[in-house]
């Protein structure tokens, strides 16, 4: 006797990703549906997903809300979600068949869906171009595939769905976005350590002149010698001065905000 599978939704949040929406939206086709939740874009991400003639026309829904941080937006996708199995993808990323069968094989195991009511996914990172395949970036479990009953997303930046149970793990992978590169590093890099920094400070932490001189060469040892990004090569070189300046600049936002606190209030 065939099994039903049950349904499932991708669920996707964009912000002005013209450049990378249809190649996420053409790899979840297979899906039953595909949310994508879009915090009012300024270029061309509204139109090229609610294209009458893509392959992905009959799947998506597209809802706008404006951008209330990572948290709300993941919780809006999962309160709007038509099937309670969602994969969760960036819009920057891509979904191989390997995994899209892999997924589909898994809901279609028994009657009651998967053994495991979560799922890490692993994710192929690449660096200019080049797969990366050691330092800190590898390896890259994120928590994507899952039943949404009882789950919701938790802190501002590094947002993380809270299971209720211990998720299993999938190895066929999610392909980040190869053009990722020098300056979308250094934007995200800009974005994400203003709010890391202010929620530090927050939670009661302080930095000092220790941290600032030694939060760059811990950071890039740690990477290049400790995670072995050395045999990435130049990319690898690359990556640990990156994070070792990413690592500086956090602490130079918590020494801002904690000498000058009247002014971040």
């Amino acid at each position: 006797m065939n099994l039903q599978r049950p349904g499932i939704s991708a669920l996707i949040i964009s912000r002005n990703e013209e450049r990378h929406i249809e190649r996420c939206l053409s790899s979840l086709i297979w899906a039953n549906e595909i949310l994508v939740v879009d915090a009012l874009s300024t270029d061309q991400t509204k139109a090229k997903c609610l294209r009458s003639d893509a392959p992905w026309a009959s799947k998506l829904r597209f809802i706008e809300n404006k951008w209330e941080g990572f948290r709300k937006q993941r919780n809006l996708s999962l309160d709007s979600a038509t099937h309670d199995w969602v994969l969760v993808v960036d819009a920057d990323e891509a979904c191989s068949p390997e995994l899209a069968e892999r997924i589909q094989s898994l809901l279609s195991a028994t009657p009651d869906g998967p053994p495991f009511k979560a799922y890490k996914v692993h994710r192929a990172e690449y660096f200019l171009g080049k797969p990366i395949r050691y330092g800190i970036w590898n390896p890259s479990y994120q928590d994507r595939f899952f039943h949404r009953q009882g789950v919701r997303y938790i802190n501002e930046i590094h947002e993380y769905p809270n299971f209720p149970s211990d998720p299993g793990r999938i190895h066929e992978p999610l392909l980040h976005s190869p053009e990722f590169n020098i300056e979308k590093f250094l934007d995200k890099m800009n974005r994400y350590t203003s709010i890391e920094a202010r929620d530090r400070i927050l939670q009661g932490k302080r930095t000092n002149i220790v941290h600032l001189l030694g939060s760059f060469p811990a950071m890039f040892l740690k990477n290049y010698f400790y995670y072995s990004s050395w045999r990435d090569g130049w990319h690898g070189l690359i990556i640990s001065l990156l994070e070792g300046v990413s690592r500086v600049v956090r602490h130079i936002k918590m020494w801002n905000i904690q000498t000058h606190p009247e002014k971040h209030r």
